[in-house]
């Protein structure tokens, strides 16, 4: 079954599914378990002073398969601020809920992981 993930996550990286239909197909082939709350979103926005970099919704089910998929550019800005994903899913598998990471620069650059 870890071919079919990989498959699935590579087609959200390529653009050609969304985060919603990967979590159907994972759904669908048994992947998705330990739930720690139904029908919610993990919510990750990296933005400069000029523009958003990064702006994306992941059911939080198919969180813990963020990094797969993340970005190589969001990877490093997190990695710059030295926010710790991995942490961050620890955190959120333990119940945490609303605003997990909410960083502003003055320069304007801004980096927000939250709950919805």
């Amino acid at each position: 079954m870890k071919e079919e993930v990989m498959k699935i996550l590579q087609l959200v990286e390529e653009g050609k599914i969304k985060a919603e239909e990967a979590y159907r197909l994972l759904e669908a082939i048994g992947e998705v378990t330990n739930v720690p709350q139904k029908g919610k979103f993990i919510k990750v926005l990296v933005k400069d002073e000029d523009s958003e970099m990064v702006n994306i919704a992941v059911p939080l089910r198919l969180f813990t398969m963020l990094g797969s998929f993340l970005p190589k550019d969001a990877k490093a800005v997190l990695d710059e601020k030295e926010i710790d994903l991995d942490e961050i899913i620890s955190i959120i598998q333990e119940g945490a809920s609303g605003t997990i990471v909410n960083i502003e620069s003055e320069d304007g650059e801004i980096v927000k992981i939250w709950i919805e």
